[in-house]
């Protein structure tokens, strides 16, 4: 599986998320499954605009909220940061909404643009959002 470069609503870069990043790295998968209750199979992510039925962002209660009332991403909306949006930030070091407040500034794609660079270490593999080390090092 290729390395999403979508960006989900919540303004994460789904390049560095480890679900959609378990599906090349055996030993996360493991570690995710057991984290999150579940099968390994269950471990599974396209990237938040790329979703199949299997996803795990399916039941993703951002993304859901974002597609009904039509946002591409949550800083379009008047609640901007809901309750739901601020609880995410804490667990990830409020790295989406400061991601969120780049989009807006920036556009997309610039953002976009960068992503690869910011969420890549100097090994070559990706940067956890969650822990913020490479899935390789650890550093």
């Amino acid at each position: 599986m290729a390395r999403s470069t979508s960006v989900g609503p919540c303004g994460l870069y789904c390049g560095s998320c480890p679900i959609n990043l378990a599906g090349d790295y055996p030993e996360l998968k493991a570690r995710l499954s057991k984290t999150l209750h579940c099968r390994e199979e269950e471990v599974t992510c396209n990237g938040c605009r790329e979703l199949t039925e299997a996803c795990w962002g399916n039941r993703c209660k951002i993304k859901l909220c974002a597609e009904q009332g039509g946002f591409s991403y949550c800083f379009e909306c008047s609640r901007f940061p809901c309750s739901n949006l601020k609880k995410l930030a804490t667990g990830y070091r409020e790295m989406p909404l400061q991601q969120l407040r780049e989009i807006r500034e920036m556009g997309a794609e610039e953002f976009r643009s960068l992503l690869h660079k910011r969420w890549t270490c100097s090994c070559g593999h990706p940067i956890s959002s969650f822990t913020r080390k490479c899935i390789r090092c650890q550093e």
